[in-house]
């Protein structure tokens, strides 16, 4: 067994090795970048070693700084997590030659999987179906899309999770989708090739995961059903999956038909199509532990992690296939720092998960105050629930998501609940495409109750330690016998309602609710029967209330000037992120949704187009600037206001 070990890898992925490694009573050693060094996995690591700045590229994806640390660490080997340096060969071999032991699989295969082109050219050789599609020279990829036929999908050669496709519909949105695939492929994996595929309309999205040893062993540990996904970024996972025994038993078979060719060693997931027709089309494989994994770990009651460890220690895998059994269903959850309301925007900011569910595995690298920065995923937690059926993991699911109170940030919470009782997913009649065609509908949210706003007001006024319990307590002189009006007015999301608000001495009233007498201890307000977690940070109020999280401000008009179109005309960054390109000069005309810059920002494009037709006047920002949210990137003359 391993003695010790450096984990090159952030957040939640970092805390789940930790634990294992630790109960295996191996020494341990985590990375840190400037933005991490107050992180969850540096306060539970035994040793941690700082290796540079923010941004991805300058610490987790630095190889020498990351090589360096563990020679002062002096440990024996290297956990890559996933993402980052998970799958890339270069870094593996130079493990390798500094005498370190990478946790993952050979050289070999990290070279032969880690490309698409090469993995669909092996699965072909094997006879296992492929996907139709084009993985030749960049140069001809305009052409070959021609042939192959609209709608397609481009995909990053090297890339996963999601990042670096793109579905084209059309002839005509081709080149500029090519052109930023290619970009965030660059920069979420150094490399910027892609390869195209033909468009399966309406598949499952079926994933196996394997494990392979140093002796000659291999074996499933049977599916995942990844189809709930948006835009091609899982959001909730499931295990197993409804599909025939016999069509499971086919598709296990060309999984290990597949890694027993390439002599496989470690953790691994072979990934599917299943159409309508239930036809199934291989991939791609992912050559690391999987985002998803906890749902495996769930129905086997095994450790995938420990799994790595004892085969990266030289050892067999600990089961035979015959001894793995499948019990009960499992759900995970993703839980991200992100608005669905607005185009689910990434948020930054400071976050409190007050109160985690009971009956609920939480995956998370986060405090419980802890702030979400630009620099990376937006991925908060993940919630995995076992049930005895899958109508149980369902029920379980949503109980946890009424019960977790997190506070400050807009989350996709109040989505996952949506998606939760949608008629389709409760008889499990999705496919990859049914969020994006229902997203309008998942996404869209009931008015702010009054209660709400009751609250709201509630806290606003009587939330400082400074206030007196009762407004008849000097010296406040506004109390007058009977009731007297408070106004508010408060933005939540889109919506701006104003509340009136009275008090009396039989306690706090507002429109058609109470009077209640009210008590506010521990950051909860206490109204009748209601207790109500809030969390208060200037004007701005989270608050929960019956299993959703809203987040109020007070609304301020906007001021308006003679020039009605110059606010327009002043574009400002939608979120903080990285200039990753300007597609404009200043001076240039533009038309009206014209593409002017892209901004990156947790690992995706954020385009910024022209509200109107006119000229570029000024751009504030440079390639690789990094912008404040809010702050003003182009001023742009309008054709109005130059009239």
């Amino acid at each position: 067994m391993l003695k010790s070990v450096l984990i090159a890898n952030r957040g939640e992925v970092a805390c789940r090795i930790l634990r294992t490694s630790q109960r295996l009573g191996i020494r341990t050693c985590v990375v840190y970048s400037e933005a991490d060094k107050d992180s969850l996995a540096v306060e539970l690591a035994e040793e941690a070693y700082f290796i540079g700045p923010s941004p991805a590229s300058q610490s987790y994806l630095n190889q020498e700084a990351i090589l360096k640390a563990a020679h002062e660490a002096n440990v024996e080997a290297i956990h890559p997590g996933y993402g980052f340096l998970s799958e890339n060969a270069a870094f593996a071999q130079a493990c390798e030659k500094a005498g370190l032991t990478f946790i993952g699989p050979s050289v070999a295969c990290l070279q032969k999987m880690g490309s698409k082109s090469e993995a669909k050219a092996i699965a072909r050789r094997e006879g296992i179906p492929v996907i139709p599609g084009f993985e030749g020279g960049q140069e001809s990829l305009s052409k070959e899309a021609d042939l192959l036929g609209f709608p397609l999908m481009i995909k990053a050669v090297m890339g996963g999770g999601g990042k670096g496709m793109r579905l084209v519909t059309a002839r005509e949105d081709f080149q500029a989708s090519l052109e930023s695939c290619q970009r965030e492929a660059l920069s979420s994996f150094g490399n910027g090739d892609v390869l195209l595929e033909k468009y399966i309309p309406e598949p499952r999205h079926i994933e196996v995961q394997i494990f392979g040893d140093k002796h000659g062993n291999y074996v499933h540990l049977f599916e995942r059903d990844c189809s709930l996904q948006r835009r091609h970024q899982k959001v909730i996972e499931e295990a197993p999956s409804s599909l025939p025994a016999d069509l499971k038993e086919k598709i296990f078979e060309s999984a290990l038909r597949l890694v027993k060719t390439i002599q496989y060693e470690g953790a691994g997931t072979v990934e599917f199509l299943v159409d309508k027709d239930s036809h199934f089309y291989f991939m791609e494989m992912n050559t690391r532990l999987q985002v998803e994994h906890p749902i495996t770990e769930e129905i086997t009651g095994l450790d995938l992690v420990e799994w790595q460890i004892r085969v990266a220690s030289q050892g067999k895998l600990p089961l035979s296939q015959k001894d793995i059994k499948v019990t009960g269903h499992a759900l995970e959850l993703r839980l991200y720092a992100e608005d669905p309301e607005q185009d689910f925007k990434p948020m930054t900011g400071q976050i409190w998960m007050r109160e985690l569910p009971k009956e609920a595995r939480i995956e998370t690298g986060l405090h419980p105050f802890d702030h979400v920065t630009s620099y990376y995923d937006p991925l908060l937690a993940k919630l995995i629930v076992k049930g005895n059926s899958r109508h149980d993991a369902l029920q379980k699911a949503q109980m946890a998501l009424n019960q977790w109170t997190i506070l400050g940030l807009t989350t996709n919470a109040s989505f996952l609940k949506r998606l939760l009782e949608s008629p389709s997913v409760q008889e499990n009649k999705v496919d990859i495409g049914f969020i994006d065609r229902k997203e309008k509908t998942l996404t869209s949210r009931e008015p702010t109750p009054d209660f709400v706003l009751f609250a709201a007001s509630l806290i606003s006024l009587l939330a400082e330690s400074s206030l007196p319990e009762s407004p008849w307590e000097e010296p406040y002189h506004w109390h007058m016998e009977g009731y007297h009006p408070l106004s508010f007015e408060w933005a939540c999301g889109d919506e701006v309602r104003s509340y009136i608000l009275t008090y009396s001495r039989e306690g706090w009233k507002g429109e058609q609710i109470g009077p209640f007498p009210i008590e506010i201890k521990d950051n909860t307000l206490i109204v009748s029967q209601f207790h109500i977690p809030f969390w208060k940070r200037e004007n701005h109020i989270s608050l929960f209330f019956e299993g959703e999280t809203y987040n109020l401000t007070p609304h301020t008009p906007m001021l308006t000037t003679s020039h009605h179109h110059k606010q327009d005309s002043l574009l400002k960054a939608p979120l903080t992120g990285k200039v990753s390109l300007i597609l404009v000069s200043e001076g240039d005309e533009v038309k009206e949704n014209q593409p002017l810059l892209i901004l990156e920002a947790m690992k995706m494009e954020h385009m910024i187009a022209s509200p109107c037709k006119g000229r570029i006047k000024r751009i504030f920002y440079s390639i690789d600037d990094i912008v404040e949210e809010g702050s003003i990137v182009i001023d742009l003359d309008d054709e109005k206001e130059a009239s």
